[in-house]
C-alpha cells in the first residue's frame, strides 16, 4: 500500500507490517511503536543514500515487518558489488545508531535504562538482517556473492530456499514456546509467514531477474565502456534456457558448443544466443542454433 512520495521516491508498507503493527497495539507494545518507526526509517534511509551514491535510481521503498526493501529502477545484477554494498548499509546504519546511542551514554547525555528498547530494535534489525536468506539484506549479500559464479538464477533459488529453513525454523521456534511453555508469540508466526511468502516470491522472479540483467548488459556496456569476457563449454544438446541459466552478471559471454566427444562443433556470442532465444523459443538445443546460424 503507498503512503507516501519523497523526493520522488515511493513510500509502501506490506500488508504484514499492518498485521504486525495491529498485533503489537492489541497486545500492548504499541508504546515501541515510535522506536521500531526511528529505527526502521534510519535502516531504509542508508539503503537510499548508499544507492545513491553509487549512481543507482530508487523508484521506491516498501516498509516490510522486519525490515524492507529498496527498488532500485536499473537492476542490480549489472554490477553485484553494488547490490552487496547498498545491502549492508541498513544493518551498518543500525550499529551507528547503537555506537552513538552507547556514545552518548557513556558521556551521561542520556540515560541507559529507557533506551533498552531502542538497543533491542537496532540489535535485532541489523542481526536478523543479516542472515544469509532471501528476501533478508543477507540474502541479497550471498545472492549477489554466488551470481558471480553460479548464475543468478540458481544464485537466486539457493538463497530462496534459505529463506523457506528460516521460515520454517521460525515457525518451529514460535510452535515449541507454545506447546512446552505455553507461551504465544505472535510476532513469530507472523514473521515465518512474511518469510515463507517472500522467498517463494523471490524464487519466482528468478528467470524475470536473469532476462532484465542480460537487457540491461548493453546500458552497462555503454556506460562504463568495457566488460569483462567469460568463455564456457556447453554440450550441443543443452536448450537455450538452461544455457542462459549459466551467464554470470557483468560478464558477456562467448559459448563454445561441444559433442560427446569433447569436439569443437563452433562458437556462439552471447548475443547471437538471446537472439536464437527471440527468434525460436527456448526450448532449441543450442547445436541446432548453431547449424541454423552457420548453415
Amino acid at each position: 500500500m503507498r503512503i507516501a512520495s519523497i523526493f520522488g521516491v515511493d513510500i509502501r508498507v506490506s500488508r504484514f507490517l499492518l498485521v504486525l503493527v495491529a498485533a503489537l497495539i492489541i497486545t500492548g507494545y504499541g508504546g515501541k511503536l515510535t522506536a521500531v518507526f526511528l529505527v526502521f526509517c534510519v535502516h531504509e534511509a542508508a539503503h537510499v543514500i548508499m544507492a545513491r551514491l553509487l549512481g543507482k535510481r530508487v523508484k521506491e521503498i516498501e516498509l516490510l515487518p522486519f525490515g524492507g526493501a529498496v527498488h532500485i529502477q536499473s537492476i542490480f545484477e549489472l554490477n553485484p558489488a553494488h547490490e552487496i554494498t547498498i545491502s549492508l548499509a541498513g544493518p551498518l546504519a543500525n550499529i551507528v545508531l547503537l555506537l552513538g546511542y552507547f556514545g552518548l551514554a557513556k558521556l551521561g547525555w542520556i540515560s541507559e535504562g529507557p533506551g533498552q528498547d531502542f538497543v533491542n530494535i537496532n540489535l535485532m534489525l541489523a542481526g536478523f538482517n543479516l542472515l544469509p536468506a532471501l528476501p533478508l539484506d543477507g540474502g541479497r549479500i550471498i545472492r549477489a556473492a554466488l551470481a558471480q559464479t553460479w548464475g543468478i538464477d540458481r544464485a537466486t533459488k539457493a538463497a530462496s530456499w534459505a529463506g523457506v529453513v528460516l521460515a520454517v525454523l521460525v515457525f518451529t521456534a514460535g510452535l515449541y514456546s507454545l506447546l512446552f511453555y505455553r507461551v504465544v508469540y505472535y510476532s513469530l508466526f507472523m514473521l515465518s509467514g512474511f518469510l515463507l511468502y517472500s522467498a517463494l516470491k523471490e524464487r519466482r522472479t528468478a528467470a524475470y531477474i536473469l532476462l532484465r540483467d542480460i537487457t540491461y548488459k548493453k546500458e552497462s556496456l555503454l556506460k562504463e565502456g568495457s566488460m569483462s569476457i567469460r568463455d564456457i563449454a556447453i554440450l550441443y544438446n543443452l536448450q537455450l534456457k538452461d544455457v542462459v541459466k549459466r551467464f554470470v552478471p557483468h560478464r558477456y559471454h562467448y559459448i563454445q558448443i561441444m559433442d560427446e566427444q569433447f569436439r569443437e562443433l563452433g562458437e556462439l556470442s552471447e548475443s547471437q544466443v538471446i537472439n536464437g532465444l527471440l527468434d525460436h523459443g527456448a526450448h532449441i538445443q543450442i547445436g541446432r542454433l548453431l547449424k541454423k546460424m552457420n548453415p
